[in-house]
């Protein structure tokens, strides 16, 4: 998960991945309430009350259709 305010360290955490050839994702998943909601209301995050949630959802949704299609980046 990434935060928003932090996408700098992401990309460091990223970098040093792939240069130790560990593969990594190409979609990001946003670190949102929206999750921590979904979570205390015992439902999915598509499912959650908070104008995030669908953003949150598609992310899942992007990092599944990877595995599905075998687009992780080495």
């Amino acid at each position: 998960m990434v935060h928003p305010s932090r996408h700098s360290e992401a990309e460091q955490l990223w970098a040093a991945l792939l240069q130790h050839d560990i593969p990594i994702f190409l979609a990001e998943i946003p670190r949102l309430a929206a999750f921590d909601k979904a979570a205390a209301a015992g439902v999915p995050v598509y499912a959650a009350h908070d104008s995030r949630a669908a953003r949150a959802w598609a992310a899942y949704e992007a990092v599944g259709k990877e595995i599905c299609h075998g687009r992780i980046q080495k």
